[in-house]
């Protein structure tokens, strides 16, 4: 292989690493988040079926420190799923 052959190689090479960095840094963020919201919702929605009450808020004082401290963690966990999911195809894909 030639100098100018490896040459075009890393070029070829950095191209498709600053395509990838593009859909990781501005795609995969709006996907993350709107996908947290729909997993939310549904979260949301959930519970509300399954209990006949309104989920937990954190800054509602007569809710229960424990369901309130609960529900975080679901919802937090969901979120981090969600956003390991998305990032992950993405870059499968990019």
């Amino acid at each position: 292989m030639t100098d100018e052959q490896a040459g075009e190689t890393h070029n070829d090479v950095g191209a498709a690493i600053q395509h990838n960095n593009i859909a990781l840094h501005v795609v995969a963020p709006i996907v993350a988040m709107t996908a947290t919201w729909a997993v939310r919702k549904m979260l949301d929605s959930g519970y509300r079926k399954a209990l006949g009450r309104k989920a937990p808020v954190a800054d509602d004082p007569t809710v229960n420190l424990g369901n309130a401290l609960i529900w975080s963690a679901i919802t937090a966990a969901s979120a981090a799923v969600v956003e390991v999911a998305v990032y992950r195809i993405i870059s499968r894909r990019a």
